[in-house]
């Protein structure tokens, strides 16, 4: 089954449309099919979600190819989306860490070892963390990825992401902390 995040995902790209984020759109890839997305996760032995599945469906990640810079593919202000491959890869190579948690996908990441990860470990509910490299750690900050791509397409909407004179994919820090708790008011982090 696929849930349904073409709203968010949708108005995530036009909204990017109007604010000429030109090379990101250009290097996101074409997506997948959900079979391709199960048996990819399957060969590292990782279940896949309903959401994770949409996900890829609708594009399978950034190419960093062609000299792009990072800042060129932010899909959001800071994070660019990881093709499957690259989740995978960094998955194997954090696994191991004893700050990461068996389970964790990471689906966004900043290209300094930040990532966005889609908690695959518990059974019942796929929670959004935000590992930070530095930290020791790492929070829920929404309780799905459909609650993030809401979260970050509400914010598009609302201008708290936008182009800065120098062309950078930029937000408003406490705008977004306070649409963050509005819209997500279930998780911790965004209330203290």
């Amino acid at each position: 089954m696929i849930i349904d995040l073409s709203a968010p995902l949708a108005s995530i790209e036009v909204a990017l449309q109007r604010l000429g984020r030109k090379t990101l759109l250009r290097s996101l890839q074409p997506g997948l099919s959900v079979e391709a997305v199960q048996s990819s996760l399957e060969a590292v032995g990782l279940a896949s979600s309903p959401e994770l599945e949409a996900l890829y469906v609708w594009k399978n990640g950034t190419s960093t190819a062609g000299g792009v810079t990072l800042d060129d593919i932010h899909l959001f202000p800071g994070f660019y989306l990881l093709s499957i491959e690259d989740a995978i890869a960094n998955y194997k190579a954090f696994v191991t860490d004893s700050r990461w948690s068996l389970g964790w996908l990471p689906i966004f990441a900043n290209g300094g070892g930040d990532f966005y990860v889609l908690d695959l470990g518990s059974l019942s509910e796929r929670p959004v963390r935000h590992f930070r490299i530095e930290g020791s750690e790492h929070p829920i900050e929404f309780s799905s990825l459909g609650a993030m791509l809401a979260t970050l397409a509400a914010a598009f909407e609302r201008g708290i992401f936008f182009v800065d004179p120098n062309g950078f994919l930029e937000m408003d820090d406490l705008a977004f902390g306070g649409l963050a708790a509005e819209l997500n008011h279930d998780i911790d982090w965004w209330q203290g």
